[in-house]
């Protein structure tokens, strides 16, 4: 894999479950992707307490979760729980 491979993380985000929510999330993240080397960004409500975030971006960069986290409380009541960091690699 290169350096400039797009590959995909996943992140399980607490408190996340409409629309709402998700437009609420998605732009506090978009105000730090470019500063952090972040693509596209997606939400997948599952139904369940939890809903799955999908960042795409380089196989360079590796996303901190830490700072994900941070911005997600910014924008709501929401939390990353848990994340699959490279979880599969998309183009």
């Amino acid at each position: 894999m290169s350096a400039s491979d797009i590959v995909s993380c996943r992140f399980k985000v607490e408190g996340v479950r409409t629309d709402r929510d998700v437009k609420k999330a998605l732009q506090s993240l978009y105000d730090i992707f470019a500063d952090h080397g972040l693509g596209q960004a997606a939400f997948e409500i599952t139904g369940d307490e939890h809903a799955d975030l999908i960042i795409k971006h380089l196989a360079s960069v590796d996303p901190d979760p830490a700072i994900i986290d941070a911005a997600l409380a910014r924008a709501g009541d929401f939390r990353v729980i848990s994340a699959d960091l490279h979880s599969d690699h998309s183009g």
